[in-house]
């Protein structure tokens, strides 16, 4: 055994946890971001030591960092492994900055994404970043993925024995990376297939115009950045555009090699996500975004405001994921006689692992709601505080009835206003009436007791006191009861009466739903779900109808 097989054995079977991945890579990022600084000034001049790039910046070599992990596991089958040597190996990265600031004999070189479009980005791709080497992929760059490269090569290498895998790992590696590297150019080209071929120039009005257009532009800028100059402003917004697209890849490849790393536990942790729940408060999210259409506030208006959607519904998916964690992991003992099936009681997922993987949905969360914006990054963090107060010590506010109940309508009422400050243009609290705010608390304060009632036997067994365990064998009617009021005064609180020809039957049979023996709780979430896409259907109607006759 060589002395470089030798190491990489004593890396691989190194115990590190998610967690601790995450925090060694983000160190190692952060170190490379000042050589950066150093060598590569941004085209405003300002040192890009805001958040807005820092995010960027570790998005985008996360990503690389997972498609890597991605395409030498899927050639050696060793997808756990190539992570750990991937984080030691990480450092490499600092090279880059380093080796321009030396030929260069201080100066230093621009390094950026490489912005030529169509026939040129061939040209690029044959010839290792193409014919600039002072500006885009520096001469240090090249260096230090040249080195990265080697590097899959090698260690395929010593895995398989077959050079013809190992080739084929270093070209789908390079191509990988230079595809990352392009974006921009990439963009236009995709979006201009008639005349793809453009310049430079083409490129950077062309990001900027869609930036300016989309809801990126108000749900990054602030009026109190109204003194910074355009340009800068156009860095701020393209590093946000960026961040989404590496934040959506990120999601996706995370969620591929966790299953390929142990499918067991993937398949046991999305079973538990309880869908029905994380569904109901995607649609209130939902209900926020076309509440603020439906009053002229604001709308979507390209595919680049979808890629914000899409990061908004996966922090706040991400968001739900963790609270389901913290409540697993305080609710053990209530789950061994309510939730027997839960992957902690029935020992799939350990106690730490549990405590990982929800570390990891947290930072996927406020990742993802920075993306979409800052009303939503607010919003998660109240959704977050919530789900922790009421689940977690000291206070575990759960224990407490109404007053639980109470939480969860603040989470429920957060999830409506990030969708609406989403779309709205209008980013005052006053755009959303305060009367509806108020409203969407008492609604939900009575409508969500239904959580409570298939946990009623660890309830009363863990001494924890819900309308469920207070009424005992009236349980379904008093929690019936709640509900339906709930439903009836949605339209009150709306201001719009004829939605009673929906929330009406709704009421009725929610309550002989809950109150019928045994209780199935998604029965309950379906009629949500049928009353908000009937009321949806109606309120579509009569919008259409009113914009005819007018």
């Amino acid at each position: 055994m060589t002395k470089l097989e030798t190491i990489l054995e004593k890396i691989e079977n190194k115990k590190i946890t998610i967690a601790e991945w995450l925090l060694g890579f983000t160190g190692i990022i952060l170190v490379r971001f000042i050589f950066e600084s150093l060598s590569s000034s941004t085209n405003s001049g300002v040192i890009p030591s805001d958040i807005y790039t820092i995010i960027h910046t570790w998005l985008y070599f996360l990503v690389i960092a997972l498609g890597l992990s991605l395409i030498v596991g899927y050639f050696t089958k060793k997808y756990s492994s190539i992570l750990k040597i991937i984080l030691f190996g990480l450092p490499i990265i600092w090279l880059g900055p380093i080796i321009d600031i030396v030929i260069s004999l201080g100066k230093g070189y621009k390094i950026a994404y490489i912005q030529d479009t169509g026939n040129l980005l061939l040209r690029d791709f044959f010839t290792f970043f193409g014919p600039n080497f002072t500006n885009g992929a520096t001469y240090g760059l090249r260096i230090e993925m040249a080195i990265i490269l080697i590097g899959v090569g090698l260690y395929v290498w010593s895995l398989r024995k077959n050079i013809w895998q190992s080739v084929l790992a270093v070209i789908i590696s390079y191509t990988f990376i230079f595809l990352s590297f392009v974006v921009p150019g990439l963009i236009y080209t995709l979006t201009h297939l008639s005349s793809p071929d453009g310049t430079v120039a083409d490129v950077v009005r062309y990001i900027a115009k869609i930036i300016f257009e989309s809801n990126i532009a108000h749900n990054t800028f602030r009026d109190g950045l109204s003194y910074v100059s355009l340009s800068r402003l156009a860095e701020m917004g393209f590093d946000k555009l960026l961040s989404q697209i590496f934040f959506i890849s990120s999601v996706i490849f995370s969620g591929l090699l966790f299953w390929r790393i142990d499918s067991k536990k993937f398949l046991a942790v999305i079973k538990n996500s309880r869908p029905e729940r994380a569904v109901f408060f995607l649609c209130l999210v939902g209900v926020g975004v076309v509440y603020a259409y439906a009053r002229d506030l604001g709308r979507l208006s390209s595919l680049i405001d979808i890629l914000s959607l899409v990061c908004l519904a996966l922090a706040w998916t991400s968001a739900w994921m963790h609270a389901v964690h913290i409540n697993d992991l305080e609710d053990v003992e209530i789950d061994k006689i309510s939730n027997s099936k839960r992957p902690l009681v029935q020992g799939v997922i350990s106690l730490d692992e549990v405590k990982n993987i929800g570390y990891i949905w947290l930072a996927v969360a406020f990742v993802g709601a920075w993306s979409a914006g800052f009303a939503p990054f607010y919003m998660i963090l109240v959704f977050i505080s919530a789900s922790f107060i009421y689940s977690s010590k000291p206070l575990r506010l759960r224990v407490f009835p109404i007053l639980s109940s109470f939480i969860i309508s603040i989470a429920c009422l957060v999830s409506v206003l990030a969708g609406f400050f989403f779309i709205s243009l209008d980013k005052r609290m006053s755009a959303f009436p305060a009367f509806l705010s108020i409203g969407t608390l008492i609604i939900f304060t009575l409508i969500i007791n239904i959580k409570d009632m298939k946990d009623a036997e660890g309830d009363k067994a863990d001494d924890i006191q819900t309308l469920p365990t207070i009424f005992g064998e009236n349980a379904g009617k008093a929690v019936g009861l709640c509900f339906a009021l709930g439903v009836l005064l949605i339209p009150f609180f709306m201001s719009f009466y004829i939605f009673y020809i929906t929330a009406i039957p709704i009421a009725i049979i929610g309550y002989r739903i809950i109150s019928r023996k045994p209780f199935v709780e998604k029965n309950v979430f379906i009629l949500g779900l049928v009353f908000l896409l009937s009321s949806l259907l109606l309120f579509g109607v009569l919008f259409w109808l009113a914009k005819t006759l007018i």
